[in-house]
């Protein structure tokens, strides 16, 4: 894509700015992956801005969506659940444990382990369902009009490519779509 130059950009038309902008995104026709990503960062910005006034990032959202979920869950286990690394993991428990949103509790880990479990406070559980009521109707608003077999498809084909499956779109019939 050529590049405009400062002595060229009072020259360029508005629908010659957008049609250079539109250059820079795949489109329908793009690469799946790419789009993929930019499907994923696109609502990641939204629910940061949704949830921004709770003092939490989408992350940290997951971790205590996951910890309310499953009692006495590890920070290793953590990890693996939302395919984080474990540095990351610990980052992200340190800072809800900082905020007052999650708790180590006592027992669990054998003797010579120093894990344990995890487990959200009051302010923890408040703000997972202040957050959830957010990002659950921006989640909506990505399904509205999809036919409900359509929408079971997409959500078989994403858990498919969630989990590393092989070949995760040939569960998908040409009439389902």
């Amino acid at each position: 894509m050529a590049k405009i130059r400062p002595s060229e950009e009072s020259s360029t038309t508005e629908p010659q700015k957008r049609r250079a902008r539109s250059l820079d995104l795949p489109g329908e026709n793009g690469d799946i992956a790419a789009l993929l990503r930019q499907a994923a960062s696109a609502q990641r910005l939204a629910e940061e801005r949704l949830i921004a006034d709770l003092g939490v990032t989408p992350p940290q959202l997951s971790a205590l969506s996951l910890i309310g979920a499953t009692p006495g869950l590890l920070a290793a286990d953590l990890a693996r659940k939302a395919k984080l690394t474990p540095q990351t993991v610990s980052l992200i428990v340190a800072n809800l444990r900082r905020a007052g949103l999650a708790r180590e509790e006592e027992g669990g880990g054998s003797s010579a382990s120093r894990a344990r479990p995890l487990a959200l406070t009051p302010e923890g559980e408040k703000i997972l369902r202040l957050g959830r009521e957010r990002t659950d109707a921006a989640s909506a608003r990505l399904i509205e009009g999809v036919r409900p077999k359509r929408e079971k498809l997409l959500r078989r084909w994403l858990a498919a490519i969630a989990l590393g499956l092989p070949q995760p779109g040939a569960a998908l019939e040409a009439d389902d779509l």
